[in-house]
């Protein structure tokens, strides 16, 4: 009788021990949150941009600058598209756009002892880039900077004088130069991204024959801060 009672109780102690091993291989093996996917800025986008150009027109008459930086300020809004590929944290990218703009600059009267000449106005049609990236993404933020090619359409109007009756005409061509600037862009959807860059712009100078014969030579350069909605493909 005596072993019966002692091997029903090591039975017991068996199955007890059983039962707390189970409960904590349950324990265990409850199941676990999979971790949130991490966002890629690799792949292509399409955009559209708007913001304010300060522009500066430089021009030399025969050598002698007249003007050494007149303000050509205006609103600029555009297109843009692009592709990015991400390794790691860095991200490398090109992209283009084109901008229209309505922005404008008089000069300064200059007067003599024998004529007075007005002004000389100048009207920047639009803009375009072409540019490589290259930035730092952090989760849904990405740093750039980005520079490449530039180009704008610059008209010319030469200042009529009080001594000539030659009809004032526009003197307009492409400028071509270079760009560079940089910014920031953040994911606030999975397919749209918003930005906010900063771009300074040398778009180099062209020469014209005024209609006294002398030769101008203008420049032009602008700084643009704008802000872009990006679509993700």
């Amino acid at each position: 009788m005596r072993c019966f009672w002692l091997g029903s109780i090591a039975l017991l102690a068996i199955a007890a021990s059983g039962t707390v091993a189970l409960a904590a291989d349950m324990q265990v093996k409850a199941p676990v949150k999979a971790p949130a996917p991490v966002f890629s800025w690799t792949g292509f986008y399409v955009g559209g941009h708007a913001g304010y150009l300060w522009g500066r027109t430089r021009v030399e008459d025969d050598g002698v600058v007249t003007e050494p930086g007149a303000a050509t300020d205006g609103f600029v809004g555009g297109l843009l598209a692009g592709g990015n590929w991400q390794t790691g944290a860095l991200v490398l990218g090109i992209e283009a756009d084109a901008g229209w703009t309505k922005a404008h600059g008089v000069g300064v009267a200059t007067v003599t002892t024998i004529t007075t000449q007005a002004p000389n106005t100048y009207d920047l049609n639009w803009t375009s880039h072409v540019r490589g990236r290259a930035g730092y993404a952090a989760g849904d933020w990405l740093f750039f900077v980005a520079g490449g090619f530039a180009v704008a359409d610059l008209d010319f109007h030469e200042g009529a004088t009080t001594t000539t009756t030659v009809p004032v005409t526009a003197r307009g061509g492409k400028y071509t130069g270079w760009s560079f600037g940089g910014g920031v862009e953040h994911v606030f959807a999975p397919q749209f991204i918003g930005r906010l860059e900063y771009l300074y712009d040398d778009f180099g100078h062209k020469s014209y024959t005024a209609f006294d014969g002398g030769i101008y030579t203008v420049g032009f350069t602008g700084q643009t801060l704008r802000a872009a909605g990006i679509w993700r493909f």
